[in-house]
């Protein structure tokens, strides 16, 4: 099957592959890191986001933050109109005090940024405009923020048939075979995605700070989420066998992510006990959906970023969030062998872009 979806088109390829594991284990649409999660999202690609990084820019005094936006994005840069896209930022995790949102949305072939107080606000807020640059241009705002926006190859790296694999065997047929990952075939080496980047000073950020992106759109006659996203591989590993709560997560914020623990907890804790090397599995189950919900990435502002195994301190585009998670899962260091990191220049804007 992976052979025939080389062949195929970015949104027929990630729908072949989203049939596949869900006729296999009923789970929810696609295994990339956050492909095609809803039937919203499907309809309106422009507004599926697929990735958020949070991580030290290589200017000193800076954060940067990063969303991969349609995985259909092939020459040039796709954004939706009528929508907004939002980094949520805030300074703890049950959104008591302080924290922010940055947000961007398209005006012709502009994206114009704006600010908002709060990290939780209302679906479709914009908040107040602090600048406008042309989608593939770089332009440096009054207030120190820094922006680019364009189309370039996906930075995600993951051996998607292996997923796939994993995922059948260890919920359709109880079995722990990490030995489908052997193949380390990396799907999303020739995809691209559309790319905001947006960098902030420092001194604008709380010291530590808890970060989640959003899509929404203006449907109809109401403002709706079409996607969030944080932590990779939520709601296809993690969540993959149960589609009212991957729905949930879709489109609800993370203040009401403690209620889908239980099923983190489950999933974990049936790869643990199958694997059979860790003497607490409930415990160990427990703390995993701790640490994944609310579904934010937290990060220490002026600090080196790094998302590994058992480490979480923001998330590089460099970074192998798949190894990460698929070791979370297991609870020991473990790889997909899909390794092709050719695509992550270390300089602004830290993605190679596509013409």
């Amino acid at each position: 099957m992976i052979k025939l979806l080389k062949k195929l088109p970015n949104k027929s390829a990630m729908a072949a592959i989203a049939f596949a594991i869900g006729a296999s284990i009923s789970a929810a649409p696609a295994v990339a890191s956050h492909h095609f999660e809803s039937k919203l999202a499907q309809e309106h690609p422009q507004f599926d986001l697929t990735d958020m990084f949070v991580f030290d820019s290589e200017r000193r005094g800076y954060t940067a933050f990063m969303m991969d936006v349609n995985p259909t994005t092939k020459g040039s840069a796709a954004f939706g109109e009528k929508g907004v896209y939002s980094f949520h930022i805030a300074s703890d995790k049950s959104f008591g005090s302080g924290g922010m949102t940055i947000t961007a949305h398209l005006e012709g072939n502009q994206l114009v940024f704006g600010l908002v107080d709060g990290a939780n606000q209302a679906v479709g807020t914009k908040g107040k405009v602090f600048g406008r640059a042309g989608v593939g241009k770089t332009v440096k705002f009054k207030n120190g923020v820094k922006v680019w926006s364009g189309a370039a190859r996906d930075p995600f790296v993951g051996n998607s048939e292996g997923i796939v694999g994993f995922l059948t065997t260890l919920i359709g047929k109880g079995k722990l075979e990490l030995s489908q990952f052997n193949k380390g075939v990396d799907l999303f080496k020739d995809f691209n995605s559309s790319i905001i980047l947006v960098e902030v000073p420092n001194k604008m950020l709380p010291k530590s700070i808890h970060v989640y992106a959003s899509s929404a759109m203006y449907n109809v006659d109401q403002w709706v989420q079409v996607n969030r996203v944080a932590n990779p591989l939520v709601t296809h590993m993690f969540l993959a066998n149960n589609k009212m709560e991957v729905s949930e997560h879709i489109q609800h914020r993370p203040d009401s992510d403690v209620t889908r623990r239980y099923a983190i907890s489950g999933m974990v804790l049936r790869a643990v006990a199958l694997d059979g090397k860790i003497s607490n599995p409930v415990e160990y189950a427990d703390s995993v959906a701790a640490q994944l919900l609310p579904d934010m990435i937290s990060y220490k502002v002026g600090s080196r970023a790094e998302y590994s195994y058992p480490k979480v301190n923001g998330r590089k585009p460099s970074d192998d969030g798949m190894d990460a998670v698929l070791s979370l899962m297991v609870g020991r260091k473990v790889t997909d062998h899909a390794n092709t990191f050719n695509r992550h220049p270390v300089k602004f804007p830290y993605v190679v872009p596509v013409q």
